[in-house]
């Protein structure tokens, strides 16, 4: 799995594709009406985290967007589903269609530029 080098992502974007993606049926972010869920860890403080999946791995940017893309290949068995477009689901056994709601690299750093900025 690699990320493509070189993206800066935008908060103001990554609040629109988080707001309008799958993110929000799981994860709850204070200020963000659209991020409601409770089965995910709430993301209001992400920015100011020290690290990623439950202490697995650092909180910085290029492993949140990592994360973000396929946090099942990171760390086998979460409920996290594979999120990056055309990567490979180990648990569902599939690839991630534009359909199914995958998202390109872009879209995941402007994510990883609104998270970030969360403290």
């Amino acid at each position: 799995m690699h990320f493509t080098k070189g993206l800066t992502g935008s908060a103001a974007r990554g609040l629109q594709v988080f707001s309008g993606a799958a993110c929000i049926g799981c994860h709850t972010i204070k200020g963000n009406p659209s991020a409601l869920g409770n089965t995910a860890p709430n993301l209001t403080h992400i920015g100011s985290r020290a690290t990623l999946g439950a202490g697995s791995f650092p909180n910085t940017p290029a492993y949140l967007a990592l994360w973000i893309k396929n946090a099942r290949k990171m760390k086998p068995g979460i409920l996290m589903p594979t999120l990056g477009l055309n990567e490979y689901d180990p648990q569902q056994k599939t690839q991630v269609t534009k359909a199914m709601g995958g998202l390109d690299d872009q879209q995941i750093a402007d994510i990883v530029a609104y998270l970030s900025s969360l403290k």
